[in-house]
């Protein structure tokens, strides 16, 4: 693992009071963020990290409110900037961004981690359909 992502580990895991956190050898790790989320930390280089919060299925249908709702989380004056929503080939939503590592403590991305976490339980507000709703009747799709 690259020694500033781990020096950065080890700040994290003191700032969230636990001994140590369990990265893979490519420093790769995975923490549970409040009651709903999950974050991944991906080590790209010696100078970034990648975050990435699975949020839900794509929904078979959603209204244009929605979607524009969605949508305009990736524009460049995004409240939620660096990160994007996107989806990946599983068809998930997925809240993610790049980090730059110099400089940063373990203080800083525990609230990075934080408002990730809170973006992705928004956006799971925000998406939510009836699961029973028929696929074929685009008005039973909850509002």
């Amino acid at each position: 693992m690259f020694e500033r992502t781990r020096a950065l580990y080890d700040d994290l895991a003191r700032t969230l009071g636990v001994a140590a956190l369990p990265a893979d050898p490519s420093g790769s790790v995975q923490l549970s963020v409040g009651e709903n989320s999950t974050v991944a930390l991906f080590a790209e280089d010696e100078f970034t990290l990648l975050l990435a919060s699975p949020v839900t299925a794509l929904p078979r249908q959603v209204e244009y409110g929605r979607i524009l709702w969605l949508l305009r989380r990736n524009f460049y004056d995004s409240p939620i900037a660096p990160f994007r929503v996107a989806c990946d080939t599983a068809g998930s939503v997925v809240v993610w961004g790049r980090v730059p590592v110099e400089g940063m403590t373990g203080e800083q991305l525990a609230k990075l981690l934080d408002a990730l976490a809170e973006e992705a339980d928004l956006i799971r507000e925000e998406i939510e359909v009836d699961e029973g709703a028929d696929e074929e009747d685009p008005a039973a799709v909850a509002q």
